[in-house]
This record gives C-alpha cells, sequence and structure tokens, in this order.
C-alpha cells in the first residue's frame, strides 16, 4: 500500500516538472532597446494566472536590431504593435500522439516575440530552398498584420551559441514545454537528428524539452503537448514529418 502511495507521488510530481518554473519565467525580459522602425520599446511578462497556467503579455516589438521595414521588392510588411496575451499550461503533459502546427504564432521568445512554424503560406519551407523568405540580421521578420516573428532558430540576437556551454532557455511552446537553443546540457551541438518528430528530447533530469537547431524545422516540427491559442483543427496544420526532404509539405 505504501509503495502504490510513494509511486502515485511520485508520478505527481514528475507531471508538475515539464512546464516553466518561476525562475525560468522571470528569464522573459527585454533588453530595452528602441525599434527604429517603430520607435517603441519592446516588452514581455510573464505571471500566475492560477496554480494551472501562465499568462504571457507581449507587444511583440523587437528588442533587437531589425532590418528596415517594408523593404522594397521583399518584404512589403511594417513592423506594428501588437497586443499579444497567451495562457501557457504550467503542468504541461507529453502526449503519445502529436498535435500540428497551424500558420501564425506557435511559441513566444524570452524577448516577447512569436515563433512560427518553418513554412510559408505556399506550404514551402520558409527559411531554405525555392520558398526561401528574406529575414534581417536577427533572424526575423514581419507579416502581413504586422507581426515580428521567427521562423528560424534566433541565433544572431536573441542568444549565442557557444561550443561546448550549454544553450539557455529560447522561449516556450505554446503546449507548456520550454524551447532551448541547440546546445544540450553536456555541451552537445545538437541537430535535428537528435531530437523526436516534434522537435524534442527529454534531458538529464527527465523533463522533456524542445531545442532549436540550423536545420529543418529549427525550432518546432509537432507539437508534444497539447497546445492552447491555436487553431490545430485549420487546414493549414501540419507537422514535419508530412514534408519532403527539402522541408516542404506534401500535397
Amino acid at each position: 500500500m505504501f509503495r502504490a502511495i510513494a509511486a502515485i507521488i511520485l508520478v505527481s510530481v514528475i507531471a508538475f516538472v515539464h512546464g516553466l518554473s518561476e525562475e525560468q519565467a522571470e528569464l522573459f525580459v527585454t533588453t530595452g532597446q528602441t525599434e527604429m522602425n517603430t520607435g517603441l520599446v519592446g516588452w514581455v511578462s510573464v505571471t500566475s494566472y492560477n496554480r494551472n497556467i501562465w499568462l504571457i503579455k507581449s507587444n511583440d516589438i523587437p528588442d533587437h536590431d531589425t532590418g528596415v521595414f517594408p523593404t522594397r521588392g521583399e518584404n512589403p510588411n511594417e513592423i506594428e504593435e501588437q497586443d499579444f496575451s497567451y495562457r501557457i499550461a504550467k503542468n504541461p503533459v507529453v502526449n503519445e500522439e502529436s498535435t500540428c502546427l497551424p500558420l501564425g504564432p506557435i511559441a513566444i521568445a524570452t524577448n516577447g516575440i512569436v515563433m512560427y512554424n518553418p513554412w510559408d503560406t505556399d506550404d514551402e519551407n520558409a527559411v531554405e530552398g525555392e520558398g526561401a523568405e528574406v529575414f534581417d540580421e536577427c533572424d526575423g521578420h514581419p507579416d502581413g498584420l504586422g507581426r515580428y516573428h521567427y521562423h528560424k532558430q534566433p541565433s544572431s540576437c536573441l542568444f549565442t551559441i557557444i561550443e561546448g556551454e550549454p544553450s539557455p532557455l529560447v522561449g516556450v511552446a505554446f503546449d507548456g514545454f520550454a524551447i532551448y537553443g541547440p546546445v544540450n546540457e553536456y555541451g552537445v551541438l545538437l541537430t535535428s537528428d537528435d531530437l523526436d518528430e516534434c522537435h524534442g528530447r527529454y534531458n538529464s533530469g527527465g523533463v522533456y524539452q524542445y531545442h532549436t537547431t540550423a536545420d529543418f524545422p529549427y525550432i518546432l516540427g509537432c507539437f508534444r503537448g497539447t497546445p492552447k491559442n491555436v487553431n490545430t483543427n485549420s487546414e493549414n496544420c501540419n507537422k514535419a514529418s508530412e514534408t519532403d526532404e527539402d522541408g516542404n509539405l506534401l500535397p
């Protein structure tokens, strides 16, 4: 009887370690740099909504250098201030079945900038190949709604990859699992081959987490948990496993 109770307690404890900790929540901050296109300063906040939910708010204004937008012949969109408010599970559960990634925001970085899936609206790889889009020196650009975002690993300005040094927290996915850079806790630089179909792995402490990498799908390949804030029943909701060798979605 005692062993059964102990096992239940252990499972309960394990279930509570996958989401952002209070210490990790405090890492969501901006530099205070004024964005040159808008003249605005980005901000992000993380508060405890209740015992099960984090509330993350952001104006989605970059806190680092950006390109000049609109850019003639490359990106006709402007960076515009947003009013993002996302509810993130504190205690996400690793599901046996993965969930697809819709268009638009699927995660949020520690500087309050949203992250997108790896495809453009034509179902092509948005980062490499014939469908590659143009990004600024800090790995982002705005969409038609003025939302500045990352499709790929934001390692030019948000964080730096240092050989042999574990990467920092980069953000959190809308299913509640943390996103780290590509160097794991052992100092090993990861590629997508080291990760599961959703671009995640269990760390040495048994905690599931995502990693960004330089290769496709860059940030997420699917949701391993149950996401909030998104419509996964939309027509344009896909997984990285449904692509060809170049990262383009199969018809």
